[in-house]
């Protein structure tokens, strides 16, 4: 074995040591796709290690066709800023674009379009993405690739929001639910991204008590404890408006019910100034003090 084999190997076990185990299933496409949901630095070290992203298993599948088969969204998206080839077949001559379309994965399809993906190729059986579709009765996923097949240009995405005109469309995709929130961050419009008093869209839909928009984008990644310029959280705004649906909603996924805001107050504080009972009594029930 050669002195940049041991390197690599080397690298490797120290990458894995933490708790990525390769000989969980021995199958490294699968390292690379835990890597990708351990976030950017993680996949990158990785790769670093000597793993290419587009490592294969028996199959000939790699990490971007599971994450496209599993509909991770957030992973396909990692895989593909960190090089993995859209068009790439596994032995079945499936691509990634085939895998989601086979599963409906809607939100995932239009990405891997965006990102440059053949939605004409097929499969050694001659079936392309539409076809796989079509024959499991994905609808939605089947009106996208055939828009794809018609434009004489790839299906794009909307360019990347930022600032108070990404905090607003934020808001509204996730007024529409999961699947337009979720086409919206495909295109690069980040899921926290502020207004100029460092609001966030969470903290929008909190402060109006809009409980269905609160879940869509905490299922989204929507940080619970994201603060603006004044120190207050999407907490303290549902808390000051007595949303106490939107309270418990946040608590449950994580919001710290004793953060302070510049003024010193905690969310508890401000449903007791506004005398919203129910409220106080959900965020003591959380350990509020």
């Amino acid at each position: 074995m050669n002195t940049k084999r041991i390197l690599k190997l080397t690298a490797l076990a120290a990458f894995l040591a933490p708790g990525l185990s390769w000989a969980d299933d021995n199958d490294a496409h699968k390292t690379v796709l835990r890597a990708a949901n351990g976030g950017e630095a993680s996949l990158k070290q990785l790769v670093a290690s000597g793993i290419p992203v587009d490592t294969t298993d028996d199959d000939g599948e790699t990490a971007l066709m599971e994450a496209a088969d599993k509909g991770n969204l957030a992973a396909v998206q990692l895989l593909l800023r960190n090089g993995a080839q859209v068009n790439r077949k596994d032995h079945d001559g499936k691509t990634a674009l085939m895998h989601a379309a086979d599963e409906g994965r809607t939100a995932v399809v239009q990405l891997l379009l965006a990102s440059g993906a053949d939605a004409s190729l097929k499969d050694n059986d001659g079936d392309t993405a539409l076809d796989m579709a079509k024959e499991e009765g994905h609808a939605e996923t089947a009106t996208v690739l055939r828009a794809a097949a018609q434009s004489p240009t790839p299906v794009s995405q909307p360019a990347a929001l930022t600032g108070k005109a990404g905090l607003k469309a934020v808001f509204r995709a996730a007024c529409n639910g999961d699947a337009a929130l979720k086409q919206l961050l495909a295109g690069g419009t980040v899921v926290d991204c502020t207004d100029a008093d460092g609001e966030s869209a969470l903290m929008e839909a909190a402060d109006k008590g809009n409980l269905p928009a609160v879940q869509v984008l905490l299922a989204n990644g929507a940080q619970p404890n994201h603060r603006d310029h004044e120190g207050k959280t999407a907490l303290m705004d549902a808390a000051s408006d007595g949303f106490t649906a939107v309270v418990q909603a946040l608590l449950a996924a994580g919001a710290d019910p004793n953060l302070r805001d510049e003024d010193g107050e905690t969310a508890l504080m401000k449903a007791e100034e506004d005398h919203h009972a129910d409220t106080a009594a959900a965020l003591r029930a959380a350990g509020a003090q």
